[in-house]
């Protein structure tokens, strides 16, 4: 970071220790809400009944500013002087607070926050490694811990905020099977309902459900009428602000949905049409294509910008629904079948997260599908061919492996990892590494044995993906490398075994094209092209 300080001259600034980031977050959280943060112990007094504590560390220092940086950003949203008069009055910080009655057979794990009224508390966890998940929620938890701290003030029966008016409510004439309405359908639904505000997108589902169950209505307006007796602040302007969804979480087609002429030649053109039939027809799905085409189901709701392909780019669009045609054909019926696509999404702009991809598969979905983002696609090109053919193979893998991984298999994690070099960890899963040494993950582990792509070092299933796009389209770079790379060469085999074990299970000849593909790889490492043209 630079500052300047007049005459065109740069300083370098110190960037400030963490100690006294710390300090500064404490004295920010008790003038705004008066709120002072102290760290338990394990005999605390407060918490030891019920909890054995593990205090924070200080070496836990980074995860602290972050996880306190989180729940600051969520207060800043409350009106103003609402936390002083409403909210507790201490915030204590643990790596863990670990139930001392667990229910049986359950083993105890620290919740992300909780409410401890008897101390006029909220208790914080402070994870010696944050997860995938806790970076992507921060600090929305803490919401839901507010409110039952609020309510405990609220036990009265003929306080309609109570649990006693509350259960008292009219229930809906038939169970919902929304999202929303499963997660209202508790007796005790209050933190639930609180927690739904806070998220725009949750809130605007919400709305749409108190518009058609009258019961997710009044539920809705009791926690409003109550909110605005405890702060004028909680007014409908204050509600409708929760509801604008922030530009880093929008999504945007940039097609222009007026010209309704945008495809009349790729609607015309014969070759096309006939190639995503036979697409359809084989996969038994719906390939996506047209302006106006609902958006990919994107796995966070984060940025993001796409749009389909118009005839002003007819040829890119031509040419890659030949080539995965081409690609898809070779998989035998027998696993097309045991995958149950949905749908294709045929991009042209795809950016996620401000990054643009060039594939995606929503494995994880009932109906599995595949997003392609071609804007960089060069059907003249053979590299970029070559990139987009080990793409479709790459995205298809993902949901292969959901179908047919079980425990303890050939790929399942205890069985893949120790495959890689000691002291390897990916950046993303079971066993990964810790959040600080995210950013840097790819440049620490440079040079490392056993990967396709450097992209593989993310995330085991994109370890194996990008080994298996290569094996799909005979890349003999790849194969040289076989040679000389022993992990590399035990992680192909491994793919193999997880792939023959398919083909026996399902019967499935060996003369499949499928399978002669995978025939082409090498399985004892030698080299198949020239030490030169490896490089």
């Amino acid at each position: 970071m630079f500052l300047c300080l007049g005459f065109g001259v740069l300083f370098a600034a110190e960037p400030i220790p963490a100690g006294q980031q710390l300090a500064d977050l404490k004295g920010r959280f008790k003038a705004q809400y008066d709120i002072e943060i102290r760290s338990a112990q394990a005999d605390d007094k407060a918490l030891s009944a019920s909890y054995n504590v593990t205090p924070v560390p200080d070496a836990n220092l980074a995860s602290t500013l972050k996880v306190l940086g989180w729940v600051e950003e969520e207060l800043n949203r409350y009106p103003a002087d609402f936390l002083k008069h409403h909210g507790p009055r201490q915030l204590v910080l643990a790596e863990s607070f670990l139930s001392k009655r667990p229910a049986s057979g359950v083993t105890p794990v620290s919740p992300s926050s909780f409410d401890f009224k008897a101390a006029e508390a909220i208790a914080l966890t402070v994870p010696a490694k944050l997860t995938a998940v806790q970076e992507f929620f921060k600090g929305r938890h803490i919401h839901q811990t507010l409110i039952g701290f609020l309510l405990q003030d609220h036990k009265a029966p003929a306080d309609p905020i109570s649990f006693d008016a509350w259960k008292k409510l009219p229930k809906p004439a038939l169970a919902s099977t929304t999202p929303i309405g499963k997660r209202l359908a508790g007796a005790d639904s209050r933190a639930a309902l609180f927690g739904l505000l806070w998220d725009p997108f949750e809130h605007l589902d919400l709305i749409a459900e108190a518009k058609v169950d009258a019961s997710v209505a009044q539920k809705l307006a009791v926690m409003k009428d109550f909110l605005a007796t405890q702060d004028k602040g909680f007014d409908q302007a204050f509600f409708n602000q929760l509801t604008i969804i922030p530009e880093s979480q929008r999504t945007v087609c940039t097609n222009d949905l007026t010209d309704l002429g945008s495809v009349d030649l790729i609607k015309k053109d014969a070759e096309i049409q006939a190639d995503l039939r036979l697409i359809e027809k084989k996969w038994g799905i719906t390939v996506l294509w047209t302006p106006g085409s609902p958006a990919p189901p994107m796995p966070a709701k984060v940025r993001l910008v796409y749009s389909y392909f118009t005839d002003k780019k007819i040829v890119q669009f031509k040419a890659f629904v030949r080539m995965l045609r081409e690609e898809l054909d070779m998989y035998p019926d027998a696993i097309v079948s045991r995958l149950g696509f949905g749908n294709i999404y045929i991009l042209d702009e795809f950016t996620f997260r401000d990054v643009k991809l060039a594939g995606q598969s929503f494995s994880w979905i009932p109906k599995p599908a595949v997003a392609y983002g071609l804007n960089s696609f060069k059907p003249e090109d053979a590299n970029s061919r070559a990139f987009f053919s080990r793409t479709t193979h790459h995205e298809v893998f993902h949901a292969l492996e959901r179908q047919f991984t079980v425990a303890g298999g050939t790929l399942f994690g205890p069985e893949w990892n120790p495959l890689n070099e000691a002291g390897f960890r990916y950046r993303i899963g079971p066993y990964s590494v810790s959040a600080e040494g995210q950013p840097t993950h790819t440049k620490d582990n440079q040079g490392r044995k056993g990967f396709a792509e450097p992209y593989g070092m993310n995330i085991a299933t994109d370890d194996r993906a990008t080994i298996y796009g290569r094996m799909m389209v005979a890349d003999q770079v790849f194969f040289g490398r076989l040679a000389t790379d022993p992990i590399l060469l035990a992680k192909t085999k491994r793919l193999q075994e997880f792939f023959r074990n398919i083909r026996q299970e399902l019967s499935i000849p060996e003369s499949n094209p499928l399978y002669q593909m995978l025939a082409k790889t090498p399985t004892d490492g030698a080299p198949t092209v020239p030490k030169d043209e490896a490089k």
